[in-house]
């Protein structure tokens, strides 16, 4: 038996795998901007306080299960309106409006970029200040938001140095991912209900 030398298996290899692709290939960056930003109207009792355009940079990870484990990953970048407001007694409340992607090629697989951003990072945003900590999100019942009834759930976070309490709700709306945040207190309740979207 003669053993194959090594430049017969490179080359034997070569052949082999002539014609496909063994790494798939690297794909641009999906660059998407939400198309109108979700607001809150002044006879709320918030007034504005901050208004922005942001450009948010992330990867969004898909995994699919069935007879095959498989994970899909795509670099974003979006730009995400902002929209912060405040209450005479310092309640903050924030809102988010990022566009929905399409990470792989299935109409009904669409994600919102800030999900595989940092909570700290989106809390930041969303009260456009400093925040240092934010604890898990844990689920507290639901509310509604530009007509949707969607889970609430509720952390702690050091924002600027001092503790507060928040709560966060997301909805679908059109092409675009809502995300509101706000400081909660025994005094008054967040005005979710209260936001509108002209898209």
């Amino acid at each position: 038996m003669t053993l194959p030398t090594r430049r017969g298996f490179v080359v034997g290899c070569a052949a082999t795998l002539a014609g496909c692709s063994v790494l798939p290939e690297e794909r641009e960056p999906i660059e998407a901007s939400a198309a109108a930003p979700a607001v809150l109207p002044e006879s709320s009792g918030y007034s504005l306080v901050a208004e922005d355009s942001r450009t948010i940079e992330t990867t969004v990870t898909v995994d699919f299960s069935g007879d095959v484990e498989l994970t899909s990953r795509q670099d974003v970048i979006a730009t995400v309106f902002q929209r912060v407001y405040q209450s005479a007694n310092g309640e903050q409340f924030g809102l988010l409006t990022a566009p929905t992607v399409r990470v792989v090629d299935q109409p009904e697989v669409v994600r919102d970029p800030l999900t595989a951003v940092d909570s700290t990072r989106v809390v930041s945003l969303a009260m456009d200040t400093d925040v240092d900590t934010v604890s898990e999100w844990r689920e507290r019942g639901s509310e509604t938001l530009l007509g949707t009834e969607t889970t609430r759930t509720t952390a702690t976070a050091t924002l600027n140095g001092t503790e507060r309490k928040l709560a966060r709700i997301r909805v679908r709306a059109g092409e675009d991912s809502v995300t509101a945040i706000a400081t909660i207190s025994d005094d008054a309740a967040p005005p979710f209900g209260a936001v509108t979207r002209d898209a």
